[in-house]
């Protein structure tokens, strides 16, 4: 009898934790949202753009419906934007590195249009910035901000006019490089097999540091070699930002930032925007285990 009264007892207490447990998310949701009711959420990097392009066309595509229904694809829509209460949002215009040497300008112009399409076809909840004022401005309008940032070097094809004509055209950050050398810094897997070509930044990439200083464009330095990184953090006159990478010490992906960077990147009044693909927190990308707050903080 003794027992079955523990049985019981247990037995009856798991719906009490259970909704102890909910009632605990829920506060924690309700923090949250008024935390964002009241401070800009801001994005610093979303693919959408390109897998517009891959897909179809703006016209072609409703993003008021749920697209991972549709294309099994995306995560971005503007129900679950709203849903999130996103402030502003980096757009990715990003092209492959094969593009580079040949038509990797021409790709890039085609995504901006593409940002500044669908923020034309959806006026109510879109509204394109260039500044942090204009940030603040769509907040209060409650509309999401749109930013455009250059994934890769290589868009620019080794040209500081290029690069100021995709500033004119609203380009706030540039990835120095993607997944591959530019002709002026080493990408990140070159830190695999310590094949750098300019062991970080050449002279010409410093230029280009500078420029983007003058011009007000964020230096982006997701995808670089360590040294890259070094280089620039050196060079700058302005805070970096890194828009999708998390900590190297927590999970040694040569993406990731180690350390000694981390604090140069302090030093520097720089951000790092953390990646919460599983690839870059625990190291397995087809880890369908839940991440927590604790895992994408290192604790």
């Amino acid at each position: 009898m003794r027992y079955l009264s523990i049985y019981l007892s247990i037995y009856l207490s798991m719906p009490l934790a259970t909704a102890a447990r909910r009632n605990r998310e829920a506060s924690s949701l309700d923090i949250a949202n008024r935390i964002l009711e009241k401070f800009p959420l801001i994005d610093g990097h979303n693919d959408l753009p390109y897998q517009i392009r891959l897909k179809g066309t703006v016209g072609s595509i409703d993003l008021n419906s749920r697209l991972d229904k549709i294309y099994n694809v995306s995560h971005t829509d503007i129900p679950r934007l709203r849903a999130g209460k996103l402030a502003a949002q980096f757009w990715s215009t990003y092209v492959d590195c094969d593009s580079q040497y040949k038509d990797a300008v021409k790709k890039s112009l085609e995504q901006i249009d593409i940002v500044k399409n669908f923020v034309a076809k959806y006026p109510d909840t879109f509204q394109f910035v260039t500044s942090a004022q204009g940030i603040k401005d769509a907040f209060k309008n409650h509309k999401i901000g749109c930013l455009a940032g250059l994934e890769g070097g290589h868009s620019i094809d080794s040209s500081l006019g290029a690069l100021r004509m995709f500033y004119d055209l609203g380009v706030r950050y540039m990835t120095i490089t993607h997944s591959c050398n530019t002709p002026w810094a080493d990408n990140w897997k070159t830190d695999i097999d310590k094949s750098w070509e300019f062991n970080g930044l050449s002279p010409f990439g410093e230029k280009v540091i500078k420029e983007m200083n003058r011009l007000g464009m964020l230096v982006d330095l997701s995808h670089v070699s360590k040294q890259t990184m070094a280089d620039s953090l050196r060079v700058t006159r302005a805070p970096v930002i890194f828009s999708h990478s998390s900590a190297f010490t927590y999970c040694n992906h040569y993406r990731n930032v180690q350390d000694d960077i981390l604090k140069l990147t302090k030093e520097n009044g720089g951000v790092v925007m953390v990646n919460f693909f599983n690839l870059y927190i625990n190291c397995y990308p087809h880890n369908q285990t839940r991440t927590t707050l604790q895992q994408v903080a290192g604790k």
